[in-house]
């Protein structure tokens, strides 16, 4: 697990799970282009088709996610709205993101009057090349997680691909709610501080957080409180701009620094502990460090790393198929056909999401779904349409028809 893959100079973290994100996307649209090349269709079709399927597929993919886990991770947030459109920490469903995706690429192709099918062929391959980075993403991320694989009765490793995530992940958290595994009281708040349930861990994010990231924001305050002060010394009545610009920055100064302190709220909480070191002294950020370095998961199932493999081998047959496919719209259809299956059966060794559709997990029955309609799209161009769509016309680009 590495959800930050480095930090810009002013504090702005780079998440590990974005950067494969936008390494799977700006490969799968380049590669997607250099087939439209090679077909003769036009690569900027495929380039604006390519910018609608990021942003209504990562909308769609968020969507479902959010209506997914509405009542457990949103409802009850603060501010519900700014919970739903912070992605950070990952929270998207492919399913979604691939069904939001298609439908705004099928009505960008109407608009233009293109073959919506041959374009959607051209972008096939690049969907799944996607998805293998994006799971690669969630496997440093450490949400998408798999179910134990241990031996029974014991914490050995079942398999030798198994794997274990530290402290703090998403896995830990719900190993630790189910009372698979146990930290020491220095990670856990007392009940007496009353947090909710999810803050009963020291938060990873807090207690790996740099002191100066720490201390930051009630430093801004501070300064922001003092020029204040001077101000209305010198204005009291404060109707010059400069006091009231510094009243506005001061507003949102405290705003942050009360969100701020919420996420600090489960670690300062055990740093009141005395320390093992020196009982006489109260703990410190490095030795809670320390301790939490000794914790992780029990062995789970890969289940990142597996869709990975499955999304990169779906990509290279995908692709296979575009050359040597004689009907149009076959290779997208193929996605309906190819990926439900498999997912279905990673969604069984998952231990992220629950199955609360008629037993079945969300993805699996929208699986189905999938499959259903990827038989019907079958049926549908063998039997009712022809082998070439009629907009399918070689692009020819401007300056060769000046010529």
């Amino acid at each position: 697990m590495y959800p930050d893959l480095f930090t810009l100079p002013g504090g702005w973290g780079i998440k590990t799970y974005g950067f494969c994100m936008m390494v799977g996307f700006l490969s799968a649209v380049w590669m997607s282009m250099k087939r439209a090349e090679r077909v003769k269709a036009d690569p900027d079709v495929v380039l604006d088709m390519g910018f609608l399927a990021l942003v209504f597929g990562v909308a769609g993919a968020r969507a479902f996610f959010v209506i997914h886990y509405w009542e457990s991770l949103f409802a009850d947030q603060p501010n519900p709205l700014w919970a739903v459109i912070d992605i950070t920490q990952g929270g998207l469903e492919f399913l979604g993101g691939f069904l939001g995706a298609a439908a705004a690429i099928f009505v960008y192709g109407m608009i233009k009057r293109v073959s919506v099918r041959m374009y959607m062929d051209i972008l096939a391959p690049g969907v799944m090349w996607g998805l293998a980075f994006g799971r690669i993403g969630c496997f440093f991320n450490g949400c998408c997680w798999g179910g134990l694989c241990t031996v029974d009765h014991t914490h050995e490793a079942k398999y030798v691909w198994a794997v274990e995530f530290p402290y703090g992940s998403p896995a830990f958290a719900r190993q630790w709610e189910d009372r698979q595994i146990t930290v020491p009281a220095e990670l856990t708040p007392t009940a007496s501080d009353r947090l909710p349930f999810d803050d009963m861990l020291v938060s990873q994010h807090a207690l790996n957080m740099p002191v100066e990231a720490r201390e930051r924001p009630r430093q801004e305050f501070r300064t922001l409180a003092e020029e204040y002060k001077k101000a209305k010394e010198a204005d009291p009545e404060g109707k010059t701009e400069k006091t009231q610009s510094i009243e506005k920055d001061l507003k949102k100064a405290r705003a942050d620094l009360i969100a701020h302190e919420v996420k600090l709220q489960s670690l300062e909480m055990v740093l009141r502990m005395p320390s093992r070191v020196v009982p006489t002294r109260r703990i410190s950020v490095s030795e809670l460090q320390d301790i939490a370095a000794k914790y992780h998961t029990l062995p789970v199932q890969p289940t990142q790393l597996f869709s990975s493999i499955h999304a990169f081998i779906l990509s290279g047959l995908l692709s296979a198929m575009f050359y040597i496919r004689k009907r149009h719209g076959v290779v997208t259809a193929s996605i309906f056909l190819f990926y439900p299956i498999p997912r279905m059966l990673l969604e069984s060794i998952r231990a992220d999401n629950p199955g609360d559709v008629v037993g079945l997990t969300a993805s699996q029955a929208v699986s189905l779904v999938m499959l259903a309609g990827g038989i019907i799209a079958m049926i549908i161009l063998y039997k009712f349409m022809p082998e070439r769509s009629p907009l399918a016309v070689p692009y020819v680009p401007k300056e060769e028809e000046s010529k």
